[in-house]
């Protein structure tokens, strides 16, 4: 679609939500977002045990809950979004530049400590690859001794803000992980039949080895 002219240009994400914080409520014993979500604050000690508990139940549970966790927080993400735009005048995230999507998502990791998300669409036109980097990831930080890759719950975020967004069924896929000894994990959205045949190299092939092969 279109983007919007001149006179109605999409607001930063500043902009959306203005005047609202995360606010306290002691005496409810509440924290509510500025979307008005009710939150919690878990510190870094909560979430390596829960992976903790989760992967001694069964290999590879923490990842999956996280993935399937992080998509429907993304789907949501998106929908409050579009509710705050609508509210705004403004027209909903599938009829905006792709890149003020981008702003959005990688405002909401600054915004709720998940890292530093930088996006590019160089690959966008001619592969129908979005490739994402993530510096000072917060998984990474806190599981630096994990095995393999630890940011099933960032990649389950984009997966389902894009799925909304571009009304396609999409994946995400962590193609390098910054505490393998890399400068940032790498995350690539696309279809899924394009990722599944490369998902068995993330973590074993460099970033860039990968991309290639799916650039072919």
């Amino acid at each position: 679609m279109p983007p919007p002219d001149d006179n109605s240009a999409t607001p930063s994400p500043g902009q959306l939500f203005a005047g609202r914080e995360f606010s306290r409520d002691e005496a409810a014993g509440t924290v509510t977002s500025p979307a008005g979500e009710r939150v919690v604050f878990a510190g870094d000690g909560f979430s390596r045990a829960l992976r903790h508990v989760l992967e001694a139940e069964k290999p590879g549970t923490w990842s999956a809950t996280l993935a399937r966790s992080g998509s429907g927080c993304g789907r949501q993400l998106a929908v409050s979004l579009d509710r705050e735009l609508a509210r705004l005048g403004q027209p909903a995230l599938d009829a905006i530049p792709l890149e003020s999507c981008l702003g959005f998502i990688e405002h909401y990791f600054a915004t709720h400590g998940l890292g530093l998300l930088t996006s590019d669409l160089s690959d966008a036109a001619d592969h129908g690859l979005v490739v994402a980097r993530l510096t000072r990831g917060y998984f990474p930080e806190i599981l630096p001794h994990a095995d393999g890759l630890v940011d099933a719950l960032p990649a389950g975020l984009l997966q389902g803000f894009f799925e909304h967004v571009s009304g396609q069924t999409l994946g995400c896929l962590e193609i390098a992980c910054a505490h393998l000894g890399v400068p940032h994990c790498t995350f690539v959205i696309a279809t899924s039949d394009r990722l599944d045949p490369v998902a068995p190299l993330a973590g074993r092939e460099s970033a860039e080895a990968i991309l290639a092969q799916l650039r072919t």
